[in-house]
């Protein structure tokens, strides 16, 4: 099967959204075995999107639309598919039911303008959206199927994933196919690719790597006749990436960075006493929004004050760290340090930043430099950040787990 995909909006061609779920999808569509023929991002144009849709029925028996089905009437992908396959659009009582039901669940009255989104054609099975207003089309007309999917990437991945995928697979031959997502910290793209090159270069079951902002993610998609054979070979794989990269795998799947941090901090019940100078609280926000974080972040302390050049970083950093733990009492405190030099440019900016972490095991602390642009440096030092904390939480708390299991 061949597939086309179209991002629809302005907001796209003019540059103000990034286009992350062409991306998405066209991983995805390569994990079905699914070849994509191209991808194209079409304004709020009718005329044009009917233009486009043409095109892409002629070349492909897939086309996935993102975008364009919200209430408002420059979203019109509804009509282009109704005007591409000339089928009339009607009300979909039970359509218009739900999602008044929708807004009902929270306190609010539907504006009367979102009925548009119950519009259907007779050829299309409305696709539920549990977390949006906007219902997905799954239209099957003269061996070609249309799928459209909302712009919003939540509601657009939850549908896909459990919607649209189970009725394209019977189509696709039918069989089991499975996914599993290795998150992985403190690797780079090319070390985790060259790590796993021969897995990658087999084929089957395909596995694939991906540069992301929590890390470099590992995909394994495995395609079998039935679920025992394809549970084994997800199996089999995973195990052997597990032993390749071994602790740099953070989490699976859902598995976020700041909930793999906390976790060591919740299986031996600590809590942690964090202080941030000069990297903008971004680690400390990666902590904070995970639930665990109100049971075992006791404090975050974000600091703006530049450190004096004269100071030693990493002895102020372990200062800090020590009197966190003094103030708080809890068991375990960190601290991270980022300072800048004067650099001829923005981008030729020297920045150095120190780590430290105290547990009731002793201190860890580490240091980085590099020269570029601030705002790049303080992203990679929240990725230096995580990984140096993650390492040294797991380490204390096996240690812990050691010395409990000795006591007794």
């Amino acid at each position: 099967m061949d597939a086309v995909v179209l991002s629809i909006g302005t907001e796209l061609i003019d540059g103000h959204l990034t286009d992350t779920n062409a991306t998405f999808l066209a991983q995805e569509l390569a994990a079905l075995g699914i070849r994509l023929r191209w991808i194209s991002q079409v304004g709020d144009d009718l005329e044009t999107i009917v233009r486009v849709l043409r095109r892409a029925w002629e070349d492909a028996e897939l086309i996935v639309t993102t975008g364009g089905i919200g209430p408002t009437e420059d979203d019109l992908t509804r009509e282009a598919i109704a005007t591409l396959l000339e089928e009339p659009l009607t009300i979909d009582p039970e359509l218009a039911g739900q999602i008044r039901a929708f807004f009902a669940a929270r306190g609010l009255v539907m504006p009367e303008r979102n009925v548009k989104q119950a519009y259907r054609i007779p050829s299309c099975e409305p696709l539920p959206n549990p977390i949006g207003t906007a219902p997905g089309w799954f239209v099957r007309r003269d061996q070609h199927v249309i799928v459209s999917m909302p712009g919003v990437p939540r509601e657009m991945l939850r549908m896909w994933r459990e919607q649209v995928v189970p009725r394209l697979l019977p189509l696709l031959g039918g069989g089991v196919i499975r996914f599993r997502t290795l998150k992985t910290i403190g690797l780079g793209e090319s070390l985790v690719e060259e790590r796993l090159h021969d897995l990658i270069a087999r084929g089957l079951p395909r596995v694939a790597t991906y540069a992301k902002d929590d890390g470099v993610h590992v995909r394994i998609s495995v395609q079998a006749d039935d679920e025992p054979t394809a549970q084994r070979l997800l199996a089999e794989t995973e195990q052997e990436i597990r032993r390749r990269l071994d602790r740099h795998i953070y989490g699976t799947d859902d598995t976020t960075l700041g909930a793999a941090i906390l976790e060591p901090l919740a299986a031996t019940g600590w809590c942690l006493a964090l202080v941030e100078q000069g990297n903008g609280g971004r680690f400390a926000a990666l902590l904070a929004e995970e639930s665990a974080a109100q049971q075992h972040l006791r404090q975050a302390l974000v600091l703006t004050e530049p450190i004096a050049p004269d100071t030693a970083l990493i002895e102020h950093t372990r200062r800090a760290a020590r009197s966190a733990r003094e103030s708080t009492g809890a068991p375990c405190a960190g601290a991270i340090a980022v300072r800048f030099g004067s650099g001829e440019t923005a981008d030729r900016t020297p920045g150095e930043a120190a780590f430290v972490l105290v547990t009731p095991h002793g201190m860890d602390e580490r240091e980085q430099t590099l020269v570029t642009h601030p705002q790049e440096f303080r992203r990679r030092v929240t990725l230096w950040a995580a990984e140096f904390f993650l390492l040294a939480l797991r380490e204390a708390a096996a240690r812990a787990r050691g010395s409990t299991a000795r006591s007794a």
